[in-house]
């Protein structure tokens, strides 16, 4: 079984993806912010990750930098999944940091499983 690491500070938001991927066949972790994906992902590593990136603690753009910096962890495909940082110079910033893809909230459910099937 593929499992997917979510991360959002907002409940609401995992509770939707977590029902959308576990639709799809997914196992799903879920982490409150980047400082507890890593902790999540360290444990038991994710095959694919998604990620808001306005958070607490730790932001989703220094998320990934750390999860692309780490050798454990550089090659598990990283989503970003956004609402607020939706601007063509900030999905250039995400993919120029590693990113596999930039997803804008809220996605169709069929349009964001494509982007999740892709990486």
């Amino acid at each position: 079984m593929t499992r997917a690491l979510i991360v959002d500070d907002k409940l609401e938001n995992r509770y939707l993806l977590r029902a959308l991927l576990s639709g799809h066949g997914f196992e799903v972790a879920e982490a409150d912010n980047g400082v507890e994906a890593l902790t999540e992902a360290r444990q038991k590593a994710p095959d694919v990750i998604v990620s808001d990136l306005l958070m607490p603690m730790m932001d989703g753009y220094t998320l990934l930098r750390e999860w692309k910096a780490d050798t454990a962890l550089a090659a598990i495909p990283f989503i970003v999944y956004t609402a607020t940082y939706t601007e063509p110079k900030d999905e250039q910033l995400a993919l120029d940091l590693g990113a596999d893809a930039f997803i804008v909230k809220p996605a169709e459910p069929e349009a964001f499983m494509e982007h999740v099937r892709k990486v």
